[in-house]
């Protein structure tokens, strides 16, 4: 099985040498300058320039404007004096690596209500699909660090303010000098069949009306991938799953996911139905592909987002790009 998963497609090259010898604002104002003895030279040869673009906690990403859900959307680029300005004003910023044509790439994480002329937010889990393989990339770890740092700006250990160091990819407490990194909590996302090739989707309390998806759930402590699917899946809807079998990975950083993809068959042959625990899913149910294709062409159901790992496992037993539904939303509304 080959997944289509949009913030996965291309990954910036770290450049590891340089987020941990060059600050951003440096190679805002330097450019390939800023290079230092501390360096690589591999990791010099990846840099020829410098780009900065913009983002947000809460998952938002600054774009160039555009009106047509079915255009592709790019990054803005925000010119250096206001990037530079924005440092001023205590923007903070992140060096995310080198895109393949050798741009450095600058994320700067702004507050959740800032605005910039000539930027459109966009959010990365509705409109991820729309970017580029390459922007992608740089929006997929440019957010990932945003919502990180938003969520740990206190040491563990000790209680006191932790401040961000290497260009964004670790911070120390302002106490007792502890250095922690970015992490992302595993969980399992599982597209389970029936004996008669219907897929399992439900709903769940949390949703709008019509949003139904897959299972998933978060791996607890000690538990492997595929034992939090078995468990997961009994928790939730009653079912009892074998030929647990893995099939891909795509980070969500909402706030900091890795969502495991598996696919899963409903262990008995006779017809099964499915019991929502009425706490986390309200309803459940087995789609055939004419039932979910009309379900959706009427309404009464709409898919989970493009973005998605779930889409695309969904994709992957449908055939072919889900339906739109009139129920869907627009992914380029505001966030």
């Amino acid at each position: 099985m080959t997944l289509h998963l949009p913030l996965v497609r291309l990954t910036p090259r770290a450049l590891v040498s340089v987020r941990e010898n060059v600050s951003p604002r440096a190679l805002l104002e330097r450019g390939v300058k800023a290079l230092g003895a501390g360096v690589s030279e591999e990791d010099r040869a990846g840099l020829s320039s410098v780009r900065a673009v913009v983002v947000k906690p809460n998952g938002a990403i600054g774009v160039i404007p555009v009106r047509d859900a079915c255009a592709e959307i790019e990054l803005a680029t925000i010119s250096t004096p206001v990037a530079l300005s924005l440092i001023d004003e205590a923007a903070p910023a992140y060096f995310v690596g080198a895109t393949d044509d050798g741009a450095g790439q600058i994320v700067l994480c702004l507050d959740n209500d800032a605005e910039l002329p000539g930027v459109q937010w966009v959010h990365l889990r509705w409109g991820g699909h729309m970017l580029s393989a390459s922007d992608s990339g740089v929006a997929i770890v440019g957010v990932s660090l945003a919502t990180w740092h938003a969520s740990y700006r206190f040491c563990a250990r000790c209680g006191k303010p932790v401040r961000s160091i290497l260009s964004g990819w670790a911070t120390e407490c302002s106490g007792c000098g502890h250095v922690e990194y970015p992490r992302q909590d595993p969980a399992v996302i599982v597209r389970i069949d029936d004996d008669e090739d219907r897929v399992l989707l439900a709903h769940n309390t949390a949703w709008r009306t019509t949003m139904c998806s897959l299972i998933a759930g978060f791996v607890e402590a000690g538990e492997s991938p595929e034992h939090a699917v078995i468990r997961e899946v009994k928790e939730e809807v009653g079912l009892d799953v074998a030929s647990v079998e893995y099939q891909a990975t795509q980070p969500w950083p909402f706030p900091r996911s890795q969502m495991i993809g598996y696919t899963a068959r409903v262990a008995v042959r006779t017809p099964v139905v499915p019991i929502p625990d009425g706490e986390e899913i309200e309803w459940a149910r087995f789609f055939s592909r004419s039932e979910l294709r009309d379900a959706l062409h009427s309404g009464e159901v709409s898919a989970p987002g493009p973005t998605s790992i779930a889409y695309a496992l969904l994709v992957d037993w449908y055939g072919s790009d889900l339906p739109e539904s009139p129920s869907s939303l627009d992914p380029l509304r505001r966030p």
